[in-house]
């Protein structure tokens, strides 16, 4: 705006300073050089203040996925084994991730990224994220153990595994959804045209993902840490496409924390090493969600498939 007012008082000052006898043949050539002056600096302002912001908003992003893993290793993983009982090592793990959450609420309300991410949710919202349910409960336990039973043979340590992943997801939610995707909008998605919202979508599927590579140097093999980085990827667009359609975080923190949940209540006691077709089965499943979340946005006029 600076260098717009500065380019039209130079305008007045030509205008100004133009001879009174001179005719409109003199002056006509000044303004319509002030004039491609001004078209020139406002295609400058379009084409490279967006760009600044964006990479800014991405670097800031990463920021924030940094500083969460340094936390959840720090805050979370660290203080939780301490404790020599398998149990009490989850329902710590858990209060710790519960607390973190909160603190991210806070950060969410203090900076005021996303005008509509903690407003309590409509009945649209919770319903949109049933099939998204059925469909995960349904195909994840058996292509990670081949059953859908739950292992509840301790109930003490079931019950700590589900309190530990439901945390876990919610506050993930929190993070990437909460505050990444909310800061990659600009606040309100509404706002936004479809190509900003499937930017914004897509990098923070990437940044949700990435933190998975760390499994690498915990010993998990390079098939499910593969697996885990594409369904994370996938997952990533789908939580956006729902937290952006339903107006709200928090049915997508209760869907996520519920699909942890019973999923590692299902893996206790297993020790998943998947082969690479089982690898690329678990990779790609969510696909057929990802279609039904651009669907759910095609429908709100926030992303085109031009």
């Amino acid at each position: 705006m600076a260098e717009l007012f500065l380019v039209r008082r130079s305008i007045s000052l030509r205008v100004g300073d133009a001879p009174c006898n001179g005719g409109i043949e003199l002056l006509a050539p000044k303004i319509l050089e002030s004039k491609f002056a001004v078209t020139d600096i406002s295609l400058q302002a379009t084409m490279v203040k967006p760009k600044n912001t964006l990479l800014r908003t991405i670097w800031i992003g990463l920021a924030i996925t940094i500083v969460f893993v340094a936390v959840t290793v720090l805050l979370v993983s660290v203080p939780a084994s301490r404790f020599t009982d398998s149990a009490a090592r989850e329902y710590a793990a858990g209060i710790a991730r519960i607390i973190v959450g909160l603190m991210v609420i806070l950060v969410i309300r203090q900076r005021k990224w996303g005008a509509n991410v903690l407003r309590w949710p409509a009945p649209r919202s919770w319903a949109i994220i049933l099939p998204v349910a059925a469909y995960s409960l349904v195909l994840y336990p058996p292509l990670f153990t081949g059953t859908l039973s739950l292992n509840v043979s301790q109930p003490n340590l079931a019950a700590g595994v589900a309190f530990n992943g439901f945390a876990a997801g919610a506050l993930e939610e929190l993070v990437f959804r909460g505050l990444i995707l909310s800061l990659l909008l600009g606040g309100n998605p509404d706002d936004q045209n479809p190509s900003n919202t499937w930017r914004a979508i897509m990098i923070s599927a990437l940044l949700f993902s990435v933190p998975h590579a760390l499994n690498l140097f915990v010993g998990h093999v390079e098939a499910r840490v593969f697996a885990q980085l594409v369904w994370s990827f996938l997952l990533g667009i789908v939580f956006a496409c729902l937290r952006i359609n339903g107006r709200s975080i928090w049915p997508v923190a209760v869907l996520h924390g519920v699909m942890n949940a019973f999923v590692h209540v299902n893996r206790i006691g297993i020790e998943i090493e998947p082969s690479l077709l089982r690898a690329a089965a678990l990779a790609f499943a969510p696909v057929p969600l990802c279609i039904y979340g651009a669907i759910l946005l095609r429908k709100r006029g926030l992303i085109t498939t031009r």
